[in-house]
């Protein structure tokens, strides 16, 4: 047990360097990581997101129930101002009607780990 608690200080301590260290090599030396099979996609997100929560402190989650507020404006920001938004662009660089759909879709979803991976690496608050 005292190994899994060592790797997970490690990782929490170091997991902006550690990302910012595989993403350069992933820009600049694109064949060192070319072993690395699509189909572990998934699994490498889900490592990814459990090294940025190993980081978050008990007290800091509790924020989220103690500030529901800015979870409400968060998300309904996501699901109004992103689509909108989305729309408008379309609109404005006269986008067919079927992309337009698939444009306003994308703007709905969220941007999942690299945008929390983004906020991460800026400091920014991930709780």
């Amino acid at each position: 047990m005292k190994t899994l608690e060592k790797i997970s200080d490690f990782v929490g301590k170091y997991m902006a360097i550690i990302v910012l260290v595989i993403a350069a090599m992933a820009l600049f030396v694109p064949t060192s990581l070319s072993w690395v099979k699509t189909s572990w996609v998934n699994y490498l997100l889900m490592v990814v997101m459990f090294g940025m929560g190993l980081t978050i402190k008990p007290d800091e989650l509790l924020i989220v129930f103690k500030q529901p507020k800015n979870v409400i404006i968060g998300c309904l920001s996501q699901f109004t101002i992103m689509p909108l938004l989305a729309f408008a662009l379309g609109k404005l660089f006269k986008i067919d009607d079927a992309l337009l759909v698939g444009l306003v879709l994308v703007g709905t979803c969220s941007g999942g780990t690299s945008s929390n991976v983004m906020s991460f690496l800026a400091e920014g608050d991930v709780d």
